[in-house]
């Protein structure tokens, strides 16, 4: 018992704690009232800020890291509670903490500490850091004040002395210090981007490069704002590599939403034209090129400019080609329907001549029929070569600017679309066409065969007769 009660009695003059003489700076607090945004992922960090130790109240909840916002703050209590054993409950809580202080590593402490310093001086590349989540530091926007929320059913509880060791020492030198933490529960702040739009910059990257990216709100020493973008890209053969985005204004945020929506537009909207490939930059950023083209903010413009005259003028010659197709198309109509007046003539000839040789009356007026079924051939013929109306598409009219807008771009690329779909069915109806015709044309040269050999054996009375009563006649096909 004695060698634990050292052991307690060091590691608080570690801290430099006197449990009976508090520090001021441990028994001053403010009223915790913390109320997360709707949908908040607890997991997920998006706020990341350097924050005065003198800034930061200590509250000690019997919740763990996994419980909700609204379960720890139900079982906070402040610190003081914990160092001065004012009553019954309070003396059952100063055994708690002096079992956390009998726990404490003071290693992790000093690694802490080793890692501040290194954070003093420069932002994490990826911007969060290893066990980062043991701060559980949140905001409240109605006190206006920062609170720490350590679990006491944690078995880690660096973070939390190392933070009471900086307060005790603030409050000796008078000399404050600045730590680089994640701010849970904390939302964007909606200066650069709203919400939505940096959820849309998620989708458009991910569109991209097919890994879900991390996006970091983060505040330097002078409160300065960034937004802090952090993912990762195939770069060869599912070799991947860590790219980041500092976005340092709002007119940049703007820029690059402005940019990445452009482009998603396009990838989503026709992904048979347009396919951005992505390449890490120079500088540890995003590249997007198309067809051996950086495409960048500054060069947007003059992209959507080349795409859309481009686009314009395919269209123009699709166009006079459709023209052309729907010319030869009626006159494929005329003649298919030449054809077909004439096989249904010549079908029906036939028929009467098999409906006629079944009974010896039915012989003798077919034999003395006249000839003027022939010439309805003809008759159809000159009905058919009436022009029919043709439904050519409408000419494309743009008027000619400097600048065009990715809706613009959107507009000409589905009239392009549409152009080539009417182009292909246009000539897909002209092949069915000629097949048809070709088809027609052998049954009727077979049907014309067919009555030729009839009307040849109508020269005189016997030979005709001879020529019905026999059992092999030609066949239309």
């Amino acid at each position: 018992m004695l060698k634990k009660t050292n052991d307690i009695e060091d590691k608080l003059k570690y801290l430099k704690l006197d449990l009976n003489k508090v520090p001021k700076c441990l028994i001053e607090q403010t009223d915790i009232t913390i109320k997360p945004a709707r949908n908040y992922e607890e997991k997920k960090y998006r706020v990341y800020k350097y924050v005065s130790i003198s800034k930061i109240n200590i509250l000690l909840t019997r919740a763990n890291r996994l419980n909700t916002l609204q379960e720890k703050c139900e079982m906070a209590a402040p610190l003081y509670s914990f160092l001065v054993p004012e009553d019954e409950e309070g003396i059952l809580r100063h055994t708690i903490f002096l079992k956390m202080i009998q726990n404490m590593n003071i290693d992790e402490i000093k690694k802490i500490e080793e890692e501040q310093e290194k954070l003093e001086k420069e932002i994490p590349y990826k911007v969060k850091y290893k066990e980062n989540y043991l701060w559980q530091i949140y905001y409240s926007e109605y006190t206006k004040q920062y609170y720490m929320l350590a679990p006491i059913e944690d078995l880690d509880y660096s973070c939390l002395f190392y933070l009471i060791k900086e307060k005790i020492q603030y409050q000796k030198t008078g000399k404050d210090k600045e730590i680089f933490v994640p701010i849970s529960y904390l939302d964007y702040s909606k200066m650069y981007l709203t919400k939505s739009q940096v959820a849309d910059i998620e989708k458009y990257i991910w569109q991209f490069t097919k890994e879900w990216p991390l996006v970091y709100e983060v505040y330097d020493k002078k409160d300065n704002m960034s937004f802090q973008i952090v993912g990762s890209t195939e770069v060869y053969e599912k070799i991947s590599s860590i790219y980041k985005i500092s976005l340092k204004n709002c007119e940049e945020s703007t820029r690059f939403y402005k940019l990445l929506k452009a482009l998603f537009i396009l990838e989503t909207e026709f992904p048979n034209r347009y396919k951005f490939e992505v390449k890490i930059s120079e500088n540890g950023g995003l590249e997007f090129i198309c067809n051996l083209k950086i495409i960048d903010y500054d060069s947007l413009t003059k992209f959507i400019k080349e795409e859309f005259l481009k686009h314009k003028q395919e269209s123009e010659n699709l166009h006079e080609e459709i023209v052309k197709l729907n010319s030869i198309l009626e006159e494929l109509k005329l003649i298919n329907k030449d054809k077909e007046e004439e096989y249904h003539i010549r079908q029906k000839q036939i028929s009467l001549y098999l409906e006629c040789k079944k009974s010896f009356f039915g012989k003798i007026r077919y034999y003395f029929k006249g000839k003027k079924d022939n010439s309805k051939i003809k008759k159809k013929r000159e009905l058919t070569e009436k022009i029919i109306e043709q439904q050519e598409p409408q000419e494309i009219i743009y008027d000619t600017k400097e600048y065009y807008t990715i809706e613009d771009l959107v507009d000409i690329t589905k009239i392009l679309d549409r152009i080539e779909t009417q182009l292909k069915k246009t000539k897909m109806d002209i092949k069915a066409l000629e097949d048809a015709i070709e088809r027609l044309t052998k049954k009727n040269d077979n049907a014309r065969k067919y009555i030729e050999e009839i009307e040849g054996h109508k020269k005189s009375i016997f030979e005709f007769w001879s020529f019905v009563n026999q059992d092999n006649v030609l066949r239309i096909k």
